[in-house]
């Protein structure tokens, strides 16, 4: 077999591979969700990835298969929230928890889902705190609420959350409201 040697009468085209670089949003145009787009990779088999991931989240296959040239894509859910009753809830939109989370603003705009939680004993604010999907990141924020948001990172003491700055989560955090708690839990290792 001979090497192909290239065109000198065609017009030179340079790509740049950077990441943080991914094609305009018209490439895209296929997407017919409310998903979020988020900059992503395709595996070998063209699964759409966090960038950072080292395995494909649907084939397993490792991510050195590919070049990681990133575009944009529907973010694919990033886990779920496990309650304390057992009740789970799929990470693919944001949510508001508390004690009556369907009247706090962002609810009401169609940005989060309420998340209400029982609380017999009164010590949980009616819009809690705020847990939030930034890119392929969860986050969580108190929103100012009156005993305060705890977190607890794997292998962490918890912590009390300061009003209004959002913590990265780990999959195995807990986020303990009142007497209720929720954990993150993901597939994904360590994002």
């Amino acid at each position: 077999m001979t090497a192909r040697e290239p065109d000198p009468d065609a017009p030179f085209e340079a790509v740049l591979l950077v990441p943080g670089h991914a094609p305009p949003v018209e490439t895209v145009t296929e997407v017919d969700d409310d998903r979020a787009l988020v900059e992503g990779v395709g595996c070998k088999n063209d699964h759409f990835n966090d960038p950072s991931a080292r395995y494909c989240h649907l084939c397993g296959i490792g991510m050195v298969q590919g070049t990681l040239v990133t575009r944009l894509g529907p973010r694919p859910p990033l886990g779920l929230l496990l309650c304390d009753d057992g009740a789970t809830y799929r990470l693919d939109a944001d949510y508001v928890l508390g004690r009556n989370p369907e009247r706090h603003p962002f609810v009401a705009a169609g940005t989060a889902r309420p998340l209400r939680l029982l609380d017999p004993d009164g010590s949980m604010s009616r819009q809690h705190c705020r847990i939030s999907l930034v890119g392929w990141a969860v986050h969580v924020v108190d929103l100012a609420s009156a005993n305060g948001t705890y977190v607890t990172l794997p292998g962490s003491a918890p912590f009390r959350a300061v009003p209004g700055e959002p913590i990265v989560l780990r999959p195995g955090t807990r986020i303990t409201v009142g007497e209720r708690w929720v954990r993150y839990e993901s597939h994904r290792e360590g994002n």
